[in-house]
């Protein structure tokens, strides 16, 4: 991976205790190290409430495990975990954040008071200089637009479905074939996330696409609809050091609910080809840490349309793809909660 600039570097004030934790990782500070003491995890409230009653509508036994188990994991490696919901007023996590003497956070943040997209909290904490899980807030940005994915997928030479922007007044696509989908152009709004639709006609297309643009005042994405299999190819790591998870295969159910399949089997040369193009993503866009990606594998061609980067693949205790790569890896949630940990840790150390 390409490492950062000196100038782009964080870097940690004088007496900062933004330092290594004792034996598995941590952050170098001049004249020695220290050990980090206190985690923060945060969280926002209305987003997970929301996600797990859609995800667990028939599993109501796990709601509330995944925040429960990722502090639990974190405790266990000896840290003082504190939790903070950024379901409040922008001043007030800003207030929090900086009297409080934390020295690393475990992000699962992807709103922030209802309205800020999860590009803001990153960079609050990279102002406010204390080390965090995950890429930084440029690369989130640009993960959340659907339309610079694209176009940042086609720059590196990866397929993706053939697309175009739409806005009230425009003119709608001639050369298109039905079906297709129409998506907003953000992959959230306002801390929502607004359901893409598969339309079959002109009629539907334009109606929802006048509904999307209505509803969040942003230009709509019409995408061409490629039959076959979606697939999620993830990896964790930084530098040289990073590994590609097992491939798993999703399955769309009511809502926001899906099926998540794992012992995919795609042969050697298929897989070796999914894993090099996300390889390449990771890396050309200097993500940190962790990342899923989606695709479609065509039935036509077997060949992978890559549409969406996640730089912050959600943790959801058995009803996420990232977990579930986990445990086909034979690596148990507890497990996968320190390892990131660790390979964010080690990150920082490495670039102090």
């Amino acid at each position: 991976m390409k490492g950062l600039t000196p100038e782009s570097r964080r870097t940690f004030p004088k007496g900062s205790l933004l330092l290594p934790f004792l034996s598995l990782c941590g952050i170098l500070k001049r004249g020695g190290f220290l050990p980090i003491r206190k985690v923060l995890l945060a969280y926002n409230s209305a987003v997970l409430s929301q996600e797990e009653e859609e995800r667990y509508a028939t599993q109501q036994e796990l709601k509330g495990q995944t925040l429960h188990l990722i502090q639990e994991a974190l405790e266990e490696g000896g840290y003082e975990v504190c939790l903070l919901d950024v379901e409040r007023p922008l001043e007030e996590v800003v207030r929090f954040l900086s009297k409080q003497s934390v020295h690393f956070v475990f992000n699962l943040t992807t709103c922030v008071s209802s309205v800020y997209s999860q590009a803001l909290f990153p960079l609050l904490l990279d102002a406010l200089r204390i080390p965090y899980l995950g890429s930084q807030a440029v690369v989130h940005a640009l993960c959340l637009d659907r339309f610079l994915t694209k176009v940042f997928l086609r720059g590196l030479g990866i397929p993706t479905p053939s697309f175009v922007l739409w806005e009230e007044g425009g003119p709608w696509p001639e050369t298109f074939e039905f079906p297709l989908f129409v998506k907003p152009r953000f992959r959230e709004h306002l801390g929502k996330r607004i359901r893409s639709v598969l339309v079959n006609d002109a009629e539907n297309m334009e109606r929802e696409a006048l509904r999307i643009f209505r509803e969040t005042e942003e230009k709509v994405l019409l995408e061409k609809y490629i039959p076959g299999r979606e697939l999620v190819v993830g990896l964790w790591g930084n530098g040289r050091e990073f590994s590609v998870l097992p491939i798993v295969e999703t399955r769309s159910s009511e809502r926001f609910r899906e099926e998540i399949l794992k012992d995919v089997d795609l042969g050697e040369d298929l897989t070796s080809q999914i894993q090099r193009m996300a390889i390449k993503i990771f890396q050309e866009l200097n993500m940190q840490d962790y990342a899923t990606f989606r695709l479609i594998l065509s039935e036509k061609e077997a060949m992978p349309f890559f549409f969406e980067i996640n730089a912050l693949p959600s943790l959801y205790f058995r009803q996420s793809p990232f977990p579930e790569m986990c445990a086909a890896a034979d690596i148990d949630y507890t497990g996968m909660i320190q390892r990131l940990f660790h390979i964010a840790a080690q990150r920082v150390r490495n670039n102090g």
